[in-house]
């Protein structure tokens, strides 16, 4: 469910583009770590079990190597490749890493040979049996050593990659969530002003009625018009409203009708008191009785009354609009006929999902209830609100 609650938006854009600045620093920076983390495990296992400080530096160098190694064919070699079909493309790529990579391990294993005396591809060795002796503190230390000996490494490998990748795969995610919830909200947005000029033409074209019979009901109804809509221009941009405000602009709208209608048009409204203050998605409840008025009630002979129920039920509010006017005829396609309803539809689709779409049940010559099941949250005091007319111009 959406809340009305408003809450500061990220910047998501300025993080990412942060992010993804600099493409080649981030690439020196994730595998100089990599290599780093990778060299010094060994290094540290080279140091223990040979008591080669020298060995030490040549493994993270060689490291460093490698990595400037795959380097130089992430920028220059393997984008070369990017025109091939993937599965050539894979294998040359990987042809040409196994190629250099084992140039270079067969380098470094001549030059550590040369540099601290020991053997080589080149050079093997050609003595006969040695027999190491390892002493008793060097094995009652060893579970100790090779318990620490990943620490450092995997910690600075954790650190630097996520904040490589999953960061920025996280920031993305991010954006993404908020981008699709301002197109949700740019629809909705685009739907309540939708509903406005609907809404004021067809009162409009009600209250022409009654200019040359009723001139002064005319007039009154003008007001009242006007009274809604300057409600309507002071409500802020929220999505949801009290319900108490929506059935004050319904009830405003009905009276206009009434001014029309007279007494063909019944009015009432079973209203539990506790929906008063629950919020519900603004004009939600308007285009519901004006669907009733004029597709029910007008062409009735004799008209016929419009009930307004709503009940708070399990933390869901049951909001229907009765009316006993003809029908409806083939509801699968009522969407499809008019703006209020299918305003209404896609509003409460695009808010709560599908299973919130509004139910309608209609017999011909008896009538239509539509009814609608809203999410609820209670606002944090109990709302007030002046009945559009009521208050002053």
């Amino acid at each position: 469910m959406k809340t009305p609650s408003r809450t500061p938006r990220r910047d998501w854009a300025v993080e990412v583009d942060g992010v993804e600045r600099r493409p080649l620093r981030r690439q020196m920076l994730f595998l100089y770590s990599t290599g780093l983390a990778i060299g010094l495990h060994l290094a540290l296992i080279h140091l223990f079990l040979f008591r080669s400080v020298g060995a030490f530096f040549f493994f993270l160098v060689a490291t460093l190597i490698f990595s400037t190694a795959t380097l130089v064919l992430w920028q220059r070699v393997l984008p070369r490749l990017s025109g091939l079909r993937p599965l050539p493309r894979l294998t040359a790529q990987l042809l040409i890493a196994v190629v250099t990579f084992a140039a270079l391990s067969f380098m470094a294993t001549e030059v550590n040979g040369f540099l601290f005396g020991g053997h080589s591809l080149l050079r093997p060795y050609t003595g006969g049996d040695r027999i190491i002796t390892i002493p008793a503190a060097a094995l009652r230390r060893a579970p100790l050593i090779y318990s620490l000996i990943p620490i450092i490494p995997t910690a600075l490998l954790c650190v630097v990659t996520f904040n490589l990748h999953w960061w920025r795969i996280f920031l993305m995610q991010g954006r993404e969530r908020e981008l699709r919830d301002l197109a949700v909200s740019a629809q909705l947005a685009a739907l309540r002003a939708q509903v406005n000029p609907h809404f004021l033409f067809n009162s409009l074209n009600s209250i022409a009625q009654l200019i040359s019979t009723d001139p002064a009901k005319a007039e009154a109804c003008v007001e009242r018009l006007a009274a809604i809509f300057r409600s309507l221009l002071k409500r802020t941009q929220g999505d949801f409203v009290p319900f108490a405000e929506e059935l004050a602009i319904a009830e405003a709208y009905l009276e206009i009708e009434r001014a029309r209608f007279g007494d063909d048009l019944v009015v009432a409204a079973e209203i539990d008191e506790r929906a008063r203050s629950l919020l519900l998605p603004g004009l939600i409840l308007q285009p519901l009785v004006e669907n009733a008025v004029r597709h029910g009630i007008s062409k009735k002979i004799g008209g016929g009354s419009v009930v307004i129920r709503a009940a708070v039920e399990d933390g869901t509010l049951r909001l229907a609009v009765c009316d006993t006017g003809v029908g409806i005829g083939a509801v699968h396609s009522v969407f499809d006929r008019g703006v209020g309803l299918r305003n209404v539809r896609d509003r409460m689709v695009k808010l709560y999902g599908p299973e919130y779409a509004p139910t309608i049940s209609s017999i011909n010559g008896e009538g239509t209830t539509v009814t609608l099941y809203i999410p609820v949250a209670a606002t944090p005091a109990a709302a007030t609100f002046t009945a559009p007319g009521t208050g002053s111009a």
